[in-house]
């Protein structure tokens, strides 16, 4: 695991960038539709497990981007950049209201803090793990 993320941290920077502008093109896509599972018990929309995938992503790339070589990060760039995380959220569904076909979803937006707070608990517990097995290196 430790040679795949430190494969990818070079990179992160980058990929952080590519995926903020990557989420905001597909969110200009006028009319797209929401992908569905129709069941017995009713309809499961699959977007919103899209959404926390995209963002946890997101912020998996930011928390990658801004840790140092040991993979620290103190609470105040933990804090800012899921600040920051959560101000583009916000700003990429109200974005939404202005594209033909699309509309301002409360869900949505629960859905993206949801992937961001997934992977700020994940990036915490692994980044204290691959510190220690870069120490014991």
């Amino acid at each position: 695991m430790l040679r795949i993320i430190s494969g990818i941290k070079p990179y992160s920077k980058y990929l952080f960038i590519a995926w903020m502008v990557i989420i905001m093109t597909v969110s200009s896509i006028p009319k797209l539709p929401a992908i569905k599972i129709e069941t017995e018990r009713g309809i499961i929309r699959l977007d919103y497990l899209i959404h926390i995938c995209e963002y946890g992503s997101l912020a998996f790339l930011a928390f990658l981007s801004f840790a140092d070589d040991k993979y620290r990060l103190n609470l105040r760039k933990y804090a800012l950049l899921t600040a920051g995380l959560i101000v583009f959220s916000l700003i990429d569904e109200f974005h939404q209201k202005l594209i033909p076909g699309r509309t301002f979803n409360v869900k949505d937006i629960i859905s993206n803090l949801t992937g961001i707070a997934a992977a700020l608990v994940t990036c915490v517990l692994l980044f204290r793990y691959l510190g220690r097995s870069i120490k014991g290196v």
